[in-house]
């Protein structure tokens, strides 16, 4: 486990480093002068990311036995894969289909995936959260989703 967590921290000081060197300078705008750069908060996550990240390597780094099972079961990681396919499939029909048809599967296969077997809950629950981001976005906010 000491291994793994000294892998994926130095995975993150690399991301993070990329992110402030290349991709947060290229993608993000520096603003108007007198203003607060826009690149400030990006830059504070991933400094942060960086740092927390340094700590991991250098706390996994250092000899001792390893005597902590995997933080994953078989049944958790499968779930994750279930999770992850319930995301892919909305945003495949969100492309294809359109925001309602790809955010109603979100909604229907992610309670389908966490169990929820009735079918008047789920129902409900993907009619009322449409309607709900319908009137917030075009009525409320006056603005489309897209």
């Amino acid at each position: 486990m000491k291994r793994a967590n000294a892998i994926s921290g130095i995975i993150l000081c690399v991301f993070s480093l990329v992110m402030l060197a290349f991709v947060i300078p290229g993608q993000i705008s520096t603003g108007p002068s007198g203003m607060m750069s826009p690149r400030l908060v990006p830059q504070m996550t991933m400094i942060g990311i960086f740092g927390l990240s340094v700590l991991l390597v250098l706390g996994n780094l250092r000899g001792g036995e390893d005597d902590h099972p995997p933080p994953f079961s078989r049944k958790e990681l499968l779930a994750l894969l279930r999770i992850s396919a319930v995301f892919a499939i909305a945003i495949v029909l969100y492309e294809f289909f359109g925001a309602l048809i790809g955010a109603s599967s979100l909604v229907i296969f992610g309670l389908l995936a966490l169990g929820e077997r009735r079918p008047l809950v789920i129902l409900v629950l993907t009619v009322a959260l449409m309607t709900g981001l319908w009137a917030l976005f075009y009525k409320v906010l006056g603005t489309a989703i897209l």
